[in-house]
């Protein structure tokens, strides 16, 4: 992967903590970035049959980033960055606009890992009347990739990067802000209760352009790609790509099986996953970022 000259994005006086600082994995055969209708991971996962009960989005533009992929060595604190390159890729090719656009984990990451760089998007973006007292709340806060001893990005700094590349979304809190938290709680949009996300997550997943949605409980981030809603037994499944995979990527897919209280019923499959014990929802928080769909 070339490098890139970034002295000009990347503020003179920052200090980029993260180590290691993009180390690249030599004569690595596990990085190459995996599209989902082509490999047919998911059929090849659970089958063709239990898929048609699901509604997915389109594996067209589903593109799987995971755990060091691109010869990237990040596992440990790249997870969020990988949520976001399938976000962005997802979105990049379903607007047909993914051509000459580097969205490497390396230029994303030296691209948009300066607290000023975010910032400016920030005031861009913002449309709080707020605006300045959340500048000055974010000026003091340590939330930065180049700034946080982990390099982690968490669901804000994926709606900046996507706002910069031209994407909208709501950003939301499940629950309650939790205070390990790098992003301030006044940047997120509101707060809702897990019914209020299911009405959201079967609103955005019945539309045919539906994206897939970031979560992040502030330790770890997985992206939603498919849901189903058992209204009948008061269920609803979950299908998610999980970026903590290296050697083994198909094992970052598996469903998790929800009541309506967010309580873990079932996994599938239900052994060789990966970060699944904390995809759960009742009592916990977790921040989410929903793209925007187009009609």
């Amino acid at each position: 992967m070339e490098k890139e000259n970034n002295e000009s994005q990347t503020n003179k006086t920052e200090k980029i903590y993260v180590r290691p600082v993009l180390e690249k994995i030599p004569n690595s055969n596990n990085n190459k970035i995996i599209n989902m209708s082509e490999s047919k991971m998911l059929e090849k996962k659970f089958g063709s049959e239990l898929l048609k009960e699901y509604k997915i989005v389109d594996l067209t533009h589903l593109y799987y980033y995971h755990y060091n992929c691109e010869s990237v060595f990040d596992i440990g604190w790249g997870c969020a960055w990988r949520s976001l390159q399938t976000c962005l890729h997802f979105l990049l090719s379903q607007s047909n606009n993914n051509k000459n656009l580097n969205i490497s984990f390396y230029n994303l990451f030296m691209t948009f890992g300066s607290k000023n760089k975010l910032i400016e998007i920030y005031k861009k973006m913002s449309k709080n009347s707020n605006n300045n007292e959340i500048v000055k709340i974010l000026s003091k806060k340590i939330f930065a990739p180049f700034e946080n001893e982990n390099g982690w990005a968490e669901s804000f700094i994926s709606q900046l990067i996507l706002f910069e590349f031209g994407f909208e979304g709501e950003l939301l809190l499940i629950n309650n802000y939790n205070k390990s938290s790098y992003a301030p709680k006044e940047v997120f949009n509101r707060i809702i209760d897990f019914k209020e996300f299911i009405n959201i997550l079967k609103k955005h997943f019945l539309n045919k352009n539906s994206i897939p949605i970031i979560l992040d409980d502030s330790f770890v981030s997985v992206c939603v790609i498919g849901i189903k809603i058992d209204e009948k037994n008061k269920n609803i499944d979950l299908i998610i790509m999980d970026p903590h995979s290296s050697n083994v990527p198909e094992i970052g897919l598996y469903i998790v099986k929800l009541d309506y209280d967010g309580n873990k019923i079932e996994l599938i499959p239900n052994k060789n996953v990966l970060v699944s014990e904390n995809v759960y929802f009742c009592n916990k928080s977790w921040m989410v970022f929903i793209p925007n769909v187009n009609n």
